[in-house]
């Protein structure tokens, strides 16, 4: 995954995609309701009060590892 402030880049399939920013939130905000069941900015108000406690856990880090699609803009 390359991140730089005008795109960011996705692999899939030994292809790279380019995603705009709305695609790149939406990646991102889909992430967050599959494994969390909560919006993406959901996860980004919880996260930002502290809410989770274990950011090692499986469904967090799955959403977390994600979290510079969010900031693509």
């Amino acid at each position: 995954m390359e991140h730089t402030m005008e795109r960011t880049v996705a692999r899939e399939d030994k292809h790279i995609r380019e995603l705009d920013a709305a695609q790149s939130w939406e990646l991102f905000d889909n992430a967050a309701q599959h494994y969390l069941g909560i919006s993406g900015e959901e996860f980004i108000s919880r996260l930002e009060s502290g809410y989770y406690e274990d950011l090692d856990q499986l469904d967090v880090m799955s959403v977390l590892m994600l979290l510079p699609f969010a900031h693509s803009e």
